[in-house]
C-alpha cells in the first residue's frame, strides 16, 4: 500500500507544493499576452479564488501539509490584481479624467505584469522568512498537529524545506525583478511590445520557471533516496501512540524536569499504533505509569503527524488529593501563574506548550461564541473564567478543530463579515469532517 508518509510521497509533496505555488505566480505573465489588460486584474482575482479554495480541500494533499507557499503565492496575487486595478482606474479617462500623463504613456499598455509581480513577490517572501515560525500559517499548523507531533524528521523537514523554498522564490524574483526593471528603464520603449520585449518580460520569467522545476526535483529524487536509506538503517518507517497524561489537582498541574531542563508531564506511554483508547485500557496504563490508583480521567483529544502515521492520545488526570502523588526533586506541582511564567520563558517541552495552547484556546473559544464566532454574550471583549480543575466538566469537544478557526475569526475580530463571506465562497470544497483523529 502506498503510504503518504514515504519519503517520495512527502518530497513529491513538496516538489508539487513549489510547482503549484510558483506556477500560480507566473500565470498572468503567460496570460498577459492573450488578454486585455483590462480584464487581467480579474483573472488573477479568480486564480487567487481557485487556489484558495483547492488549498482548503483534499484535492491538493501538499497545500494542507505545509501551506506557507502557497500563502505566499495568494497573497502576492492578490496584492498585485488590486495594483493592477488601480492603474486601470487611474487610466480611464472617463471614470477619472487625466490632469498629468507621462511623456511616454501608452494607453494600451497601461503596466507591465512582471514589473508589479515581481517586487510583491519578494516583499511577501521577506515577511515569511521575517516572521518564521511565528506566522500565522505556521501556528495554525503547529496548533493542530502539535509542535512537530512527535514526528520530527518529516516536520523539520517540512519547515526546512519551506524556508528553503521561500528563499529561493525571493531571490529568483529579486533578480529577475532587478532585470526586468533594468530592461524597463535602459532598453523598453513604450509603444508596442516587440520580441526582446516578449522575452524580457515574459519568456525569460517562464524559463527560469521550467529551471526551477527541475532543479528542485533533482534535489528532492537526491532526499527520497537520503531518507529512505535513513529510514531503513533506523526502523523509522514503524508507527507507533504516544498516550500524555496531564494530572492535575485543583488548579496545579504535575510537572516533571527532564534532562534538557524542559518541564513536561511526568506520565506518557508508547503503544502500538492505534486511532483511539478505550477509557478502561486508558486507566490501566496510566496506573501501571505511575502507580497511582484514586483518580478521575477525561479524554482530551488525539492530533495526528505532521506527516506520518505516528499520532498522540491525550488525556486529563484528576486527583483529589496530592498526597496520592509522589513527589521528588525533579517533580512539582505548578499553579496557573507559574504556567504562564514558564510558557514566557520557553522552559516548557514544545509538546506540552502545545496542548495547554490547545486546551485554553478551545475553551475559551467555546464558551465565548457559537460555531459561527458570534458572541454568546453582549459584552464586546468579554473573557469568560478560565480554571484548571473545571476542565474535568467542560463538555467541549477538544478533537473539533473548527473551534481553533472560531477563535481567530469571531465578532470581536476585524473585518468579521468579510473573513465570513470568503469563508464561505472558498470553503465549497472543504472537507466535511473537521476532526481529528
Amino acid at each position: 500500500m502506498d503510504r503518504p508518509n514515504h519519503p517520495r510521497n512527502l518530497t513529491r509533496s513538496m516538489w508539487r507544493n513549489w510547482a503549484v505555488a510558483y506556477g500560480a505566480i507566473t500565470l498572468p505573465l503567460v496570460l498577459s499576452l492573450f488578454m486585455s489588460l483590462t480584464w487581467l486584474p480579474f483573472a488573477v482575482l479568480f486564480e487567487v479564488y481557485a487556489l484558495t479554495t483547492l488549498r482548503k480541500s483534499d484535492m491538493l494533499n501538499s497545500l494542507n501539509r505545509c501551506s506557507v507557499l502557497p500563502r505566499i503565492a495568494i497573497r502576492t496575487l492578490l496584492v498585485s490584481a488590486l495594483i493592477m486595478i488601480v492603474i486601470n482606474i487611474m487610466c480611464t479617462d472617463w471614470l477619472i479624467p487625466t490632469v498629468w500623463r507621462l511623456r511616454v504613456y501608452n494607453n494600451e499598455i497601461p503596466f507591465i505584469v512582471c514589473l508589479i509581480v515581481s517586487p510583491v513577490t519578494v516583499l511577501f517572501c521577506s515577511l515569511s522568512l521575517w516572521f518564521g515560525l511565528g506566522a500565522s500559517e505556521c501556528r495554525k499548523c503547529q496548533r493542530r498537529h502539535g509542535f512537530y507531533a512527535g514526528d520530527s524528521m518529516a516536520a523539520t523537514l517540512y519547515y526546512r524545506e519551506a524556508r528553503y523554498q521561500t528563499t529561493v522564490l525571493m531571490s529568483l524574483s529579486a533578480v529577475m525583478g532587478a532585470v526586468e526593471y533594468w530592461y524597463y528603464f535602459a532598453r523598453y520603449i513604450n509603444a508596442n511590445f516587440n520580441d526582446p520585449d516578449r522575452f524580457f518580460f515574459i519568456y525569460m520569467p517562464l524559463v527560469i520557471y521550467g529551471l526551477s522545476l527541475l532543479m528542485l526535483r533533482g534535489r528532492y529524487e537526491s532526499m527520497t533516496l537520503l531518507c529512505e536509506a535513513l529510514a531503513n538503517a533506523t526502523g523509522a518507517g514503524h508507527s507507533g501512540t504516544l498516550v500524555r497524561y496531564l494530572v492535575f489537582n485543583d488548579d496545579n498541574l504535575l510537572l516533571h524536569q527532564s534532562a534538557d531542563g524542559l518541564w513536561d508531564t511526568p506520565v506518557e506511554g508508547r503503544v502500538e499504533r492505534k486511532a483511539s483508547m478505550g477509557d478502561h485500557e486508558a486507566r490501566l496504563l496510566f496506573n501501571e505509569l505511575s502507580g497511582i490508583n484514586d483518580f478521575a480521567l477525561r479524554y482530551c483529544y488525539t492530533n495526528r503527524a505532521f506527516a506520518s502515521d505516528t499520532n498522540m492520545i491525550h488525556y486529563a488526570v484528576f486527583v483529589d488529593s496530592p498526597d496520592n502523588v509522589t513527589i521528588d526533586d525533579k517533580k512539582r506541582w505548578f499553579n496557573p501563574y507559574m504556567l504562564d511564567s514558564c510558557l514566557a520563558s520557553n522552559i516548557l517541552s514544545p509538546i506540552l506548550a502545545n496542548e495547554l495552547y490547545r486546551i485554553h484556546t478551545i475553551t475559551m473559544a467555546w464558551k465565548t461564541y457559537d460555531r459561527e464566532g458570534r458572541r454568546l454574550y453582549p459584552i464586546k471583549h468579554y473573557r469568560p473564567t478560565f480554571r484548571l480543575r473545571d476542565l474535568r466538566n467542560w463538555t467541549v469537544d477538544y478533537d473539533d478543530d473548527s473551534w481553533l478557526d472560531v477563535a481567530n475569526r469571531n465578532e470581536d475580530r476585524r473585518f468579521y463579515r468579510l473573513r465570513q463571506l470568503w469563508e464561505r465562497i472558498t470553503g465549497l470544497l472543504k472537507p466535511k469532517s473537521r476532526r481529528l483523529g
